[in-house]
């Protein structure tokens, strides 16, 4: 009994009487009736609170850093005349409102993600986003504060969590923004660039660990001098994410080949794997003694 009522307190009537179906995960680049509805009403409360304490007449202004962002949003992302630009709050809804209410995911998280990577963004803001997308079962999820990515599951967002969080050493900058860009590359539609950074984020790892190596076999090599790593794994890791340096950087036959055809789930795969990947090397280089005990 105490099953059922937990099962209960979950669900809404209609869905826990089988009259409305159970919720499950959107669809990549599918956006609900729900998201829209959650996504809005963040950036309408927003709106809202910057709004000046004394209207001139009936006309309400926006005030504060929120005006910095609209104001690059109107030139430099809509391209309008800096001198038509206005902090009505009531155009700005109007303006803003349809995005959410009546774009596509690509119009919906290319605003998002410039909001969020803008200096003016609300603070907290990235917290808001993350709530929305999990409580409406979006198939995209915040990482690193600022860039939103896919996500196959909750186990696959961990994933990826844990490996922004173990880039987070100055020395894993440059593997932090390849995977950033992974990410926003297959958000984009762009999956050959995004399987390409994908493998870019393990090569600025690699030559992290070893700066002489131009395959991954050395970096490998070191760590297992120190650490065990089971042949047959440092030879499927030097299959599926070989890279050669050279003049035309990173080259690999999922995105050089003529005949390659990678779409949406392979570039999805090469992400949360290269994600699980990184965290695997750097956290062998700490058991190693590679690394600095704070990194």
């Amino acid at each position: 009994m105490a099953s059922e009522y937990e099962d209960r307190r979950r669900l809404t009537f209609e869905q826990a009487e089988g009259a409305e179906p159970m919720p499950s995960q959107l669809a990549l680049r599918e956006v609900s009736p729900e998201l829209r509805a959650r996504l809005w009403a963040i950036f309408q409360q927003e709106l809202a609170g910057a709004r000046g304490a004394f209207p001139v007449s009936s006309v309400q202004s926006l005030e504060g850093p929120i005006v910095a962002f609209l104001y690059y949003w109107h030139v430099a992302c809509c391209f309008r005349a800096a001198d038509e630009l206005t902090s009505s709050y009531n155009y700005w809804i109007n303006e803003l409102k349809p995005i959410f209410m009546e774009g596509d995911y690509l119009e919906i998280f290319g605003f998002v993600q410039r909001v969020l990577r803008h200096d003016a963004k609300p603070y907290d803001l990235e917290i808001a986003i993350s709530d929305a997308l999990r409580a409406s079962r979006a198939a995209y999820s915040v990482f690193d504060g600022d860039t939103i990515i896919p996500i196959g599951s909750d186990a696959e967002r961990e994933t990826l969590a844990r490996a922004f969080a173990d880039l987070a050493a100055s020395e894993f900058h440059g593997a932090r923004t390849h995977l950033r860009n992974a990410g926003s590359e297959l958000t984009g539609g762009s999956y050959g660039p995004s399987i390409r950074e994908s493998i870019h984020a393990v090569e600025a790892v690699a030559r992290v660990l070893e700066p002489s190596a131009n395959t991954l076999a050395p970096a490998l090599s070191k760590l297992a001098a120190s650490v065990r790593i089971h042949p047959a794994l440092r030879s499927g890791f030097s299959s599926l994410y070989g890279f050669t340096n050279d003049e035309e950087g990173v080259r690999h036959p999922l995105v050089d080949e003529p005949v390659a055809k990678v779409d949406e789930t392979d570039a999805l795969y090469m992400l949360g794997s290269s994600a699980a990947f990184v965290s695997y090397l750097i956290n062998k280089a700490r058991q190693a003694g590679l690394l600095n005990a704070g990194n």
